[in-house]
């Protein structure tokens, strides 16, 4: 059976393929144009290096970048307790090298004592061999002589370890205060340390000044938020104090106050130094009629707690100080300052705490 050929059929020709093929190559080309002009734009030629993308990067990340963040209203408090945990850490220092050092002065009087009682049984010993030995009348004699300087050695020796005995014991008593502390209730004296110098500050004087002239002030305060004033001077400082109205319920959030509105106050304080060479240096504010030994000297432990303001360059100036009141049983309290900063007091402020 003879199979019949099918003619074969020429492919007709489509404007739509055409056009499909056109439209790719013109793409292609625009994509090509587009990469080229932005190559163009971003390439800044550098003579000697290759063009660096930080500036791109610079570009992205500063458009992300966030907002600083506000100030840690808690960073004082951080940096005051930071401060005194190195105080701390210093205290902890010097108590381990005291032990240390006890230690070693221990060591060397048992060794000492040692030696000497090993002396005594070396000489007991040649002692008990010269008796063996005296058998002749001859021999005793030779004996005789030898025994008494024996007798005088083991006098000498005895007599070395009765003196060692009576020396001190290498032992001592380190007596530190907990540093757990507590807020000041009694009456509180301050100090302050700078320059490796301290300065009585006499607040009490001071502050009996501003309840002297506060009559006048508070009635400004009738009709003003706020008033200030500024003390005498008293030994090396003055005062300068601000008395600051409360708002009351009858008092709007904008505006003067209301003249006739029954009102309650506040005061805060700030100490000014009105001379820079004053105080006393450490060795002679620990002596005998010094002006700090004067003052706390008289003072009673019991009713009466002591308050030191350091700055940055008094610290083992304080840490004498400390110690020398500690050992007469004064509450002592520590508030570190930072360079440049005034000693002062307000409503908003923290209280003393002591050890």
């Amino acid at each position: 059976m003879i199979r019949r050929r099918r003619t074969q059929r020429e492919i007709p020709f489509s404007f739509d393929s055409f056009l499909d093929v056109v439209a790719n190559v013109v793409g292609i080309i625009l994509r090509l144009i587009l990469v080229a002009w932005v190559g163009a734009r971003s390439y800044h030629p550098t003579p000697g290096a290759a063009p660096a993308p930080a500036p791109l990067v610079q570009e992205e990340t500063a458009d992300v970048a966030e907002p600083p963040s506000p100030p840690d209203p808690l960073a004082d408090q951080l940096a005051q307790g930071r401060r005194a945990l190195t105080t701390t850490k210093d205290q902890l220092l010097d108590q381990t090298r005291l032990v240390e050092l006890a230690k070693e002065q221990r060591a060397r009087a048992a060794k000492a004592l040692s030696d000497a009682a090993a002396k005594v049984q070396t000489l007991q010993t040649e002692r008990s061999a010269v008796e063996r030995a005296t058998g002749s009348e001859k021999d005793g004699k030779s004996a005789e002589l030898s025994l008494p300087e024996i007798d005088h050695r083991i006098q000498l020796v005895n007599a070395d370890i009765d003196a060692l005995q009576k020396l001190p014991s290498a032992k001592r008593s380190l007596h530190y205060q907990t540093p757990v502390s507590q807020t000041l209730q009694t009456e509180e004296l301050f100090f302050e340390c700078q320059s490796g110098r301290v300065t009585v500050i006499d607040v009490g004087a001071m502050l009996e000044q501003m309840h002297r002239d506060r009559g006048d002030k508070t009635k400004a305060l009738a009709t003003r938020w706020e008033v200030e004033g500024e003390t005498d001077p008293v030994g090396a400082f003055r005062m300068h104090y601000v008395l600051e109205r409360e708002r009351g319920p009858a008092d709007g959030p904008g505006g003067p106050p209301l003249p006739n509105a029954q009102f309650s106050y506040g005061a805060s304080w700030t100490v000014e130094p009105i001379n820079g060479q004053r105080g006393e240096p450490e060795e002679a504010a620990l002596a005998a009629g010094s002006e700090f030994r004067k003052v706390v000297d008289a003072l009673d432990p019991k009713i009466t707690a002591v308050t030191f303001w350091v700055y940055p360059d008094s610290f083992p100036l304080y840490r004498r100080l400390r110690d020398y009141l500690h050992d007469r049983d004064f509450v002592v309290a520590g508030r570190p300052l930072l360079e440049g900063m005034p000693i002062g007091s307000s409503r908003h402020g923290t209280a003393s705490r002591g050890q």
